[in-house]
């Protein structure tokens, strides 16, 4: 290498650097420049529109399985089963959001929009199970067993209510109608003296009988 080359490579070195430094300075003097947060301290807030983890209102959930057919990777699972109101109950809902591909599917095919995208993003874990969101706390078995201790109560209460109103109905009929043997006797009692029995009125007179 001649001395020319050396010197050559001494001054792109100084220019590299200097060019490096140059665009450094600018980011850290001019104030419209974006500079890195100190995370976890500071953070970035999300767009409008970021698709964060999912969270699902299970008190305007209508437990239609709409999200869990439209998932491809098969993220939503949940249970239900059929109320006394004729509603369907949530028995349980759970988001896997290590399966979850955040497409947003699931989202906009919800028919009362209770399943949405949060601004939410971290979830570092060492274990996959904490991944799994549980958004009913309460056993699933235990959430049937109530429901269908319901159902049948509700059951037995319009079984009931059924029997009555079907006993009560002759006797309105009978009400309705008048007593049938009082009306027999009515019909077969002899006429009132003096009285025309075809409801004429007076007596009639005898052929001669005259008035005094």
């Amino acid at each position: 290498m001649g001395l020319k080359d050396y010197l050559y490579d001494i001054w792109e070195a100084v220019a590299t650097t200097a060019k490096g430094m140059r665009i450094t300075a600018r980011y850290g003097v001019d104030p419209r420049e974006t500079i890195t947060l100190q995370y976890p301290e500071e953070r970035w807030e999300p767009s409008e529109r970021f698709r964060g983890f999912l969270y699902n209102d299970i008190k305007t959930c209508t437990s239609c399985t709409m999200c869990v057919r439209v998932c491809p990777v098969d993220c939503i699972s949940l249970e239900s089963v059929r109320g006394a109101d004729k509603k369907m109950v949530l028995a349980s809902y759970d988001i896997d959001l290590g399966r979850c591909m955040y497409c947003g599917l699931c989202v906009e095919v919800c028919p009362p929009k209770s399943l949405k995208h949060t601004s939410g993003y971290e979830k570092a874990s060492v274990d996959r199970g904490e991944l799994i969101l549980h958004f009913i706390h309460e056993d699933a078995g235990e959430i049937k067993a109530r429901v269908a201790k319901q159902v049948a109560e509700a059951a037995a209460k319009a079984e009931a209510e059924k029997a009555k109103a079907e006993s009560e109905k002759p006797e309105a009929e009978m009400a309705k109608d008048g007593d049938p043997d009082s009306r027999a006797a009515q019909k077969d009692a002899p006429p009132l003296a003096g009285g025309n029995p075809e409801g004429g009125g007076a007596a009639e007179k005898k052929p001669g009988e005259e008035k005094e």
